[in-house]
């Protein structure tokens, strides 16, 4: 089979020079014969790079650009051929030579900006050149972005509510023991809750920003952060006697924690504060009566309240002292 695409070929080359001849192209004079055999030439050397299978090398992609340490893009790219790579547009690359198959090179950059002029070319042994493989337009950026707090913190429950400012936009990460609702974050302010697991003082919450090249901010720590979402709780130690002839009888109760108390119902209390442990107090009452329907409640420093501590019923009785 290949005897016989050999012969056809010569065959189609004498075929050529005699139709030439025959046309009033063959060598009268030294000008057309110049062209005659370059065309000879030409069409020889065509022919014998058609036997011997020489191709243009083929580029394809296969792996986009990214950035690597020391501003340098990697990327990846298949070559039907070996031979040597050149560069051009706004990249360069220290690899010279190219295999017959998968590279990955890396491409040089001055700097920051967007790159979408790079291009690379194989030209094999035969100095056949490929068609230019166009790298995939990518963005050089490795300045830090810059993460700032805005304000104070307020502290709700287990959360802290925030303000933070970002000079671009990228991805939050949150190290310690905290957690956000906030992902990621656009240029400029973005509101921010932080959640803790439990009561407790923390002082490791730190909030990162990376931005899409994968640089990273320097760590914003929030500082001490004390939780107290835990509400009191409130229990009678001595309620007030069922039949009592005073208007201010005495009535021990124990809370969890520190606060100010408040009243509802007919009662009222001698102190608006309660310490945490036992607590003795006076309760006021205005005038002879039912006493059923006294409540009290107590609102630690955190804003966490108690549920209502239903004082036990009792009557106030005419001739008080």
């Amino acid at each position: 089979m290949k005897n016989l695409r050999i012969f056809g070929l010569i065959g189609l080359v004498i075929y050529t020079i005699l139709l030439m001849m025959a046309c009033g192209r063959g060598p009268e004079n030294d000008s057309t014969s110049n062209e005659f055999l370059n065309t000879i030439s030409s069409l020889s050397s065509s022919i014998i790079k058609t036997l011997k299978g020489t191709t243009t090398p083929i580029l394809n992609h296969i792996k986009s650009p990214s950035l690597q340490e020391n501003n340098l893009v990697s990327f990846g790219f298949r070559s039907s051929k070996a031979g040597t790579i050149s560069y051009s547009g706004n990249c360069f690359g220290s690899t010279k030579n190219a295999i017959k198959g998968d590279h990955h090179i890396l491409l040089g950059v001055m700097v920051e900006g967007n790159y979408d002029n790079c291009a690379i070319q194989v030209t094999d042994s035969e100095g056949n050149t490929s068609e230019p493989l166009q790298v995939p337009s990518f963005k050089v950026d490795f300045s830090a972005p810059e993460l700032f707090q805005v304000g104070d913190f307020k502290v709700q429950g287990r959360n802290v509510e925030m303000e933070i400012k970002a000079s671009e936009a990228g991805s939050l990460v949150y190290s310690g023991n905290c957690s956000g609702d906030l992902q990621h974050m656009n240029q400029g302010k973005s509101e921010v809750s932080i959640s803790f697991p439990g009561d407790g003082q923390y002082s490791d919450c730190k909030l990162t920003l990376i931005d899409s090249s994968g640089n990273a901010s320097e760590p914003l720590p929030l500082g001490t952060v004390r939780i107290d979402a835990t509400p009191p709780v409130l229990a009678e130690i001595k309620p007030v006697p069922k039949m009592i002839h005073t208007n201010r009888p005495s009535y021990s109760f124990k809370t969890s924690k520190s606060g100010t108390l408040r009243f509802s119902g007919k009662c009222r209390g001698n102190v608006d504060k309660a310490i945490a442990g036992i607590n003795h107090i006076a309760l006021l009452t205005a005038e002879p009566g039912v006493y059923d329907d006294c409540k009290m409640t107590l609102t630690d420093s955190s804003n966490n309240r108690s549920q209502p501590l239903k004082i036990s019923p009792f009557v106030v009785v005419g001739g008080q002292s």
